[in-house]
């Protein structure tokens, strides 16, 4: 295997970090405009129960792609922070054919939500959320894998212009089905789907035109797997109690209570996308101060990662959840404030799993896949027992399994990169002086 880069071949000031967060916001904030453009299609034009049975195909979707993006991907991107920032794009031809073969796999998991939902709605509305769930959960880890090596490889720019075509793309579509009287049914995922096919061409374009010819040695799908399989646990189990959950509420609370968490989560996700915009500019830089074992570096990236996302989503809070006159989201998904405090108890769980996000890369480039599958597999039971309480409090099961499970894991991840650290300094404020050392 050809030798990593140096930590002078990485962007490790704090400056340079700040200039690409505006490319990272804007990155995020395209591709969740055109995931949100897609369920507010499906939010706003299906009935109650419809409602309902979209949310649970979303969440075999977000359940659908953990396979290719922890087994494959993400140990893909990994191992690309380790190199010179100008070889960063060298493996992206093997890692997406790699990365095709798992999403095809992972797709299946939209046949488990057609099953659970069969007697819910009409055949014609269960086929077609099938057919185009199962095409987006094929193309989006691909898409997203694209766009995020761009930003590992100081591209963040183009990353964002991927973004813009994907969110430009479902606009078009979403208008133009919309005009033609098009089933409602083929909406939501029918425009993600041809969305991601355009984009992820653009992409894979502007990606050639960044990376130097393909490295000599070939990386093999064990290779990435050996990692990626504690990725896999530690992400799987989240993702199949989330499915759990959305199961569990139909059950026990109806479709069309869960349909009112889908609206919800809907207002709720521009948090999410705020945050995800910081994790494309900082996690490079947060991986890379734990494989140097640099505590300040790593300091620096969090305290304005935390303080960013507190700010925004404070903010947030005020702003939309409730829905009052300077609200605009109360004019476009009402249904989203049916249910009283929903909104705000949505924003609040989102915040907290957006605290998750750069400590998540920082234990990765610490090399501690194995201990967050463990971490998984003590939490995640929490979102399911949680559910079971739908029949009393019905949505809020959701949103309160989540700040549970959350700031539990907060503190045991502070606790692992602590011991990670020299002088156990990372959970006091940074200081200046060494910080290069051995990990505990």
């Amino acid at each position: 295997m050809d030798s990593p880069g140096t930590a002078e071949d990485t962007d490790t000031t704090d400056g340079s970090a700040a200039r690409r967060i505006p490319a990272g916001i804007a990155d995020a904030a395209f591709a969740s405009l055109a995931t949100f453009a897609a369920g507010l299609s499906a939010v706003v034009l299906f009935d109650d129960v419809d409602r309902g049975v979209y949310a649970l195909f979303f969440t075999a979707f977000q359940l659908g792609v953990v396979l290719p993006w922890d087994l494959i991907l993400i140990p893909a991107e990994v191992n690309a922070v380790s190199f010179r920032v100008a070889d960063r794009m060298r493996r992206a031809p093997e890692t997406l054919k790699l990365g095709v073969r798992t999403s095809i796999v992972g797709s299946s998991a939209i046949l488990v939500a057609a099953f659970i939902a069969r007697d819910l709605t009409s055949p014609e509305v269960l086929w077609t959320l099938v057919a185009t769930g199962m095409i987006t959960t094929i193309l989006s880890p691909l898409q997203d894998h694209m766009r995020r090596l761009l930003h590992i490889s100081d591209e963040s720019w183009r990353a964002a212009t991927v973004s813009m075509v994907q969110f430009g793309v479902v606009a078009a579509s979403l208008t133009g089905l919309w005009l033609a009287d098009a089933p409602v049914a083929l909406m939501p995922f029918g425009s993600l789907a041809l969305a991601n096919a355009i984009s992820l061409t653009v992409a894979i374009v502007l990606g050639r035109a960044t990376r130097q010819e393909r490295l000599a040695d070939r990386l093999r799908f064990w290779e990435l797997a050996k990692e990626g399989k504690w990725l896999l646990a530690q992400a799987i189990l989240p993702s199949s109690a989330h499915f759990a959950v959305a199961a569990i509420v139909t059950e026990l609370a109806g479709p069309e209570i869960l349909g009112y968490a889908e609206a919800a989560r809907v207002v709720a996700q521009p948090v999410l996308v705020f945050a995800t915009g910081l994790t494309a500019v900082l996690a490079p830089r947060a991986m890379r101060a734990a494989m140097d074992v640099d505590i300040d570096a790593a300091h620096h990236a969090r305290k304005l990662f935390l303080g960013l996302v507190c700010l925004a989503g404070a903010a947030y809070l005020l702003v939309a959840s409730t829905d009052w006159v300077l609200n605009p989201m109360g004019y476009v998904v009402p249904a989203a404030y049916a249910v009283s405090g929903l909104v705000a108890a949505m924003i609040i769980a989102n915040m907290t799993t957006a605290a998750l996000y750069l400590d998540t890369n920082e234990l990765l480039g610490a090399r501690k896949a194995r201990e967050l599958s463990v971490v998984s597999i003590v939490l995640s039971p929490i979102l399911i027992g949680v559910a079971f309480a739908a029949g009393q409090i019905g949505a809020f099961v959701i949103p309160l399994g989540r700040v549970v499970r959350n700031v539990l894991q907060v503190g045991w991840y502070q606790r692992m990169l602590a011991r990670h650290y020299p002088g156990s300094r990372y959970l006091r404020s940074g200081r200046s002086g060494t910080s290069v050392g051995t990990p505990g």
